[in-house]
Parts: structure tokens; C-alpha cells; sequence
């Protein structure tokens, strides 16, 4: 569940209130946290697992139009000379709360632990959407990330079995300190799959895949403004350890529901080598139209080939997908298809039909012998 579901005092029906707030407002909900998390949980997959409830917070800010400001603006930060508070600029309506103050992270651990502890939560994405800005002293930063290491430490040792995902305007604090504590990051807050592709394949060259999270979004998308297929969204996806939706499935037709279905039961096999598997880059889009990425098997038996075409190319010679990683002498068959020694596939490669722009394929590949 995102934004807007706390605020007793000033609900949070607009950006411009609420925010630091961390009590449930039963009136939007019709009712307690708990009781639309039963509801949910009442959920039954195709396996018969129950549907799991995941919640959004930003607890390091707060609106100017919040119980927490009016009690407390000493704790926001900003910029004093002497006895001159100098006006507190604000980004979004908000202020951000200084987690270099031991007295705010104590609020936070309760609050936050408290809207928790009062549920089966299985899913906390915690967002932060405005820079530390108008810092007091030159080591506020410093003290700030300390004092919010330790916020996450006591919540995440609290709750070890929640799955914490962190973000920051998107993927603007993707870092490994924020990492010891939640093993996967929003990648950004663009979902444009043709700006995806350099995305992640940045990000990957310093983190692993398995901290990535990417979604199928809808179209035209809100940043690009731009159409791409459906299957291609859903491909440059798989690239990521969480895999998810970011549409209205109702928007969709059968055809496209059936897809989603199957697509979703393929990122659960390709997990696996994302998570535990090594990655090989054998084309990256910032050098080539015709991207591509290989996860394989720790032991080389099992392998999937991610590729992509960007922009379809008139008359022009196509590069064949030249995997790395093999055995020389081994044979490697392509699910569906035929099969090739590891010296052919590493240096006559595979010949791709492409169709046209943002044209993508997913091939399950095996060691056979």
C-alpha cells in the first residue's frame, strides 16, 4: 500500500500534509491496518499461498502542515547563525527531519515499529524523496547517516523476516551502507525500458543484479512518454532480483493477461541465476543497438541469454549474441531449439531474427554433455 494512508490530525489527502504522521487513518481504510491486511492475507494465489501485504513509508521527512512539525520543529533541519534561524526551504512540502538527533531516531524506531508490530507486514519499501539540504554544521551529513544506520539496524533487527526494499527518488541513494540493511534498492523511478537497459547495466557493474527491482510499467511511460511492447518491458524486467507490476491489470487484455501470467512464472525460474548465478555482459547499450546479458549457473549448467534489439536497422549487418563462460568442448542445448559446442556459441554466436524497435528474446540454454 503507498502514500497517503496516515494523518489523523491533517490527513494525508495532498502532498502538502501529513507526512511524519505515522498513525493509520481508519476512516480511508474503513477500518484498522490489521483489518485490511486479514483481508488481503484472505487472498489465495494459484499455488494457494496466501497474498502477502507490503507498505510504503518515508519516515525522514515531514510537511510543514504535520502534527510532528508543529511539536517539533527543532527537529527538522535547518541553518542557524547564533540566534537567526534562517527559513526552512522546502522541496516537495517538506522538511527533512535530522536523524543526527538521537531523540528523532528513538520517535522513529517506535513509531515505525509500532505501525509494524501491529500487523502481519511482510513488505516495507522506505522511500526518501528530498536531499539532506541546510545543514547546520559541516558533520551533520555525517552524524545524519550514522543516526539512520542505526534506525534501520533496530527495525531490521526487530523484524528479520520483513523484506525491506530502499529507494530514494528512485535510485538515488543506491549504496552499500543502505544495502547492509535492505537487500534490494528501486532501481529509479524511470520504468522507460530503453532507458531501463542503461540502467541497469550501470548499476551492475558495481552492485549486484539481485539488488535491483524492475517492473513492468504502463504506457506511454510517465517519464519518456514513450510506447514500447509489452514483452519488452516484461524482458528488460527479468533483468533484476525483484521482478513486479506497475500497471492496472484491468487495463490489459486476455491476451495480455495470459502473458503477464506466463511471464511471472518465468521470472520465478530465472531468479534463481539472477540471485545466485554470475553475470556476463556481452553487450552493453551504451555501445551497442543489439544489448545482451548472460546469467549462468555457478557449476555452467544452466545458463538464460537476455538480448534486445533498441532500434530496428535497414540493411544493416546484425551482430550475433556471442556468449562467454563456456565450456569449449561441451555441448549446449537451447530449450526449444538446437544444439551447438560451447566454441561455437562463444565464437560464431547465435543469429537473432529481429522484428523491429524495442524487440527483445529470452533463451533457457543447458549443458547437455
Amino acid at each position: 500500500m503507498d502514500d497517503a494512508w496516515f494523518g489523523s490530525k491533517y490527513p494525508r489527502n495532498s502532498d502538502s500534509a501529513g507526512l511524519g504522521d505515522w498513525q493509520v487513518n481508519e476512516d480511508k481504510l474503513k477500518g484498522s491496518l490489521d483489518h485490511l491486511v486479514q483481508r488481503i492475507n484472505a487472498l489465495k494465489g494459484t499455488t494457494g499461498e496466501s497474498m502477502g501485504f507490503g507498505l510504503w513509508v518515508e519516515p525522514e521527512h515531514c510537511n510543514p502542515k504535520s502534527e510532528i512539525f508543529e511539536a517539533h520543529p527543532e527537529w527538522t533541519l535547518h541553518t542557524k547563525v547564533i540566534d537567526k534561524v534562517y527559513t526552512r526551504i522546502q522541496q516537495r512540502f517538506q522538511h527533512v527531519l535530522n536523524l543526527g538527533l538521537v531523540e528523532v531516531q528513538d520517535h522513529l524506531i517506535k513509531v515505525i515499529g509500532d505501525v509494524i508490530a501491529s500487523t502481519n507486514i511482510v513488505y516495507v519499501k522506505w522511500d526518501s524523496n528530498k536531499a539532506i539540504d541546510q545543514m547546520p554544521t559541516p558533520s551533520t551529513a555525517h552524524s545524519y547517516m550514522l543516526g539512520l544506520y542505526r534506525v534501520l539496524d533496530n527495525l531490521t533487527t526487530r523484524f528479520p523476516d520483513i523484506l525491506w526494499e530502499g529507494c530514494a527518488s528512485g535510485g538515488g541513494r543506491f549504496d552499500p551502507g543502505l544495502l547492509h540493511y535492505f537487500p534490494g534498492s528501486w532501481t529509479s523511478d524511470n520504468t522507460d525500458p530503453a532507458d531501463r537497459l542503461y540502467i541497469q547495466s550501470g548499476i551492475s557493474l558495481v552492485y549486484p543484479p539481485s539488488s535491483m527491482s524492475g517492473h513492468i510499467a504502463s504506457i506511454p511511460s510517465q517519464h519518456s512518454h514513450r510506447n514500447t511492447p509489452l514483452e519488452f518491458r516484461a524482458h528488460v524486467s527479468m533483468m533484476c532480483g525483484s521482478f513486479g507490476l506497475e500497471l492496472d491489470p484491468d487495463q490489459l487484455n486476455d491476451d495480455e493477461k495470459a502473458q503477464v501470467k506466463a511471464w511471472i512464472v518465468m521470472s520465478e525460474r530465472i531468479s534463481p541465476l539472477i540471485v545466485r548465478g554470475d553475470l556476463y555482459r556481452l553487450a552493453t547499450p551504451d555501445k551497442s543497438n543489439w544489448p545482451a546479458f548472460m546469467y549462468m549457473s555457478r557449476d555452467g549448467s544452466e545458463l538464460v541469454l537476455l538480448a534486445y534489439q533498441l532500434l530496428n536497422r535497414i540493411n544493416n549487418a546484425v551482430p550475433a549474441v556471442r556468449l562467454q563462460g563456456l565450456e569449449p568442448k561441451a555441448k549446449y542445448v537451447i530449450e526449444g531449439g538446437e544444439t551447438y559446442t560451447g566454441d561455437t556459441l562463444t565464437n560464431v554466436g547465435l543469429k537473432v531474427p529481429w522484428k523491429g524497435d524495442h524487440d527483445s528474446r529470452i533463451l533457457f540454454i543447458s549443458r547437455v554433455s
